[in-house]
């Protein structure tokens, strides 16, 4: 039985190193994380306002005949940049659908 309280010792002295690297861990990613927090802050205002947009159709779709009326010619050409736009994201992904499909 006297083995056992020196295992028990080496125990809580290999418990102690390992809280004291846990805490050297905590304190490194910490400052590596403070590298990326601006991106995160952005991610979460656009994050927030994808929310806002989702929650207020009525608003978004207000605002967009507003600059329709406003300023109709713009209004068109941006409208056939972003249908452009948009054919081409899709025919993105059909091509690297097919490129997966391939592999």
């Amino acid at each position: 039985m006297s083995a056992a309280p020196g295992r028990a010792e080496q125990l809580a002295r290999r418990r102690e190193l390992l809280v004291q690297r846990s805490g050297q861990l905590r304190v490194q990613v910490v400052d590596q994380l403070q590298v990326v927090q601006p991106a995160l802050v952005w991610a979460d205002r656009l994050q927030d306002a994808w929310r806002w947009l989702r929650a207020n159709p009525l608003a978004v779709a207000g605002s967009v005949l507003a600059v329709v009326v406003w300023r109709p010619r713009r209004s068109l050409g941006l409208a056939l940049r972003a249908w452009s736009a948009w054919r081409l994201l899709q025919r993105a992904r059909s091509v690297g659908s097919a490129a997966s499909r391939l592999l």
